[in-house]
């Protein structure tokens, strides 16, 4: 931990309601009237599946959360989640460019991994001829979308719960939440890579459909415009490596240590693995391109984690003088 770290304060910890006997009473009514206000909206224009939405969404019930807390709270609001807001927003922007830089478009090397893998056949074709119908929609459309979708939401709901919980652990999981979309977009820059629906147009593969957004037809709620309109926008050539796969697997890893009953931890995975399970699926990505996201996701929480126990290391070596000593009384000491 660093001594800026060492510092970090919790929010929900240190800072102080003004003199007012009700303020619990008000937050809590303010979150309920907010979350009704989002059920209400989502209704009128779908469910949220925009990243920078959702992080709108929710640093507004962390905003609810702070009335009547010390007014640094909101400061510390908006200083926190800025860096990540302004991170995807260039993410998702040159993601869209990432494929016109000159480099050709890799189809095969993924295929080729999968079938050497799987016996000659790719999983994506498997599943589709075994689990999706063009004619009729079924319960598996529908889990899937919403396993799919839950990427759009579940990496930032966990952030706003590790905020109010513990600034540190939130400015943490914040570092390796970055560094895993910048690791992607540098990837589809040098590796751009066409996904399974894409190839299968190319005629490299069988019929294979993308699938993700098909349950929306049976759910509705006005989401399934958004949704089509989001994966038409978006870089149809960043495939390698899937950051859907690394950003539900760096959930699993995050929350692991703090799930007290060792025998729960495992469960977490089901999470990532059937994120996997509905990418492949629905022929949005490779096996190839899962197992790499999740390499992703643990090489940085590994490398992350390596580097902060170095650095509180040192900073139990070399502490930070309390701010409430003096400097004179500081080098008073060690001049004795």
């Amino acid at each position: 931990m660093s001594t800026a770290e060492y510092t970090a304060v919790a929010p929900a910890e240190q800072a102080t309601d003004f003199r007012f006997q009700h303020w619990l009473a008000v937050r809590r009514a303010a979150i309920v009237l907010y979350f009704a206000g989002l059920i209400l909206w989502s209704s009128e224009y779908g469910i949220p599946v925009q990243r920078e939405l959702v992080i709108l969404w929710t640093c507004g019930a962390l905003a609810c959360a702070s009335i009547g807390r010390n007014p640094r709270q909101i400061v510390l609001l908006v200083l926190d989640w800025l860096p990540m807001v302004l991170v995807l927003v260039a993410y998702d922007f040159t993601r869209g460019a990432a494929d016109t830089f000159g480099i050709s478009t890799h189809f095969t090397p993924m295929i080729d991994f999968d079938k050497a893998l799987f016996g000659g056949e790719t999983p994506t074709e498997w599943l589709q001829a075994h689990m999706y119908d063009p004619h009729a929609l079924t319960a598996w459309n529908v889990g899937f979308t919403l396993t799919y979708t839950s990427y759009f939401i579940t990496p930032f709901a966990l952030a706003g719960w590790f905020w109010v919980r513990d600034r540190l652990d939130f400015l943490r999981y914040r570092r390796r939440l970055i560094t895993l979309a910048l690791a992607g977009l540098a990837t589809y820059i040098l590796f751009p890579a066409a996904p399974p629906w894409l190839a299968s147009q190319e005629g490299l593969l069988g019929a294979v459909q993308r699938t993700t957004g098909k349950g929306w037809d049976i759910i509705g709620i006005g989401t399934a415009g958004l949704f089509s309109e989001g994966q038409a926008s978006v870089n149809l050539v960043a495939a390698v490596p899937s950051l859907h796969a690394g950003f539900t697997m760096l959930v699993a890893l995050s929350i692991w240590p703090r799930v007290r009953q060792r025998w729960l931890r495992p469960l977490l995975l089901l999470y990532p693995l059937a994120m996997g399970l509905t990418l492949v699926a629905c022929g949005e990505h490779y096996v190839f391109d899962v197992f790499l996201g999740w390499a992703y996701a643990g090489a940085i929480l590994a490398g992350w984690t390596a580097w902060e126990k170095r650095a509180g290391n040192r900073t139990r070596l070399f502490p930070a003088i309390p701010r409430s000593v003096p400097a004179s009384s500081a080098e008073a000491g060690q001049s004795g």
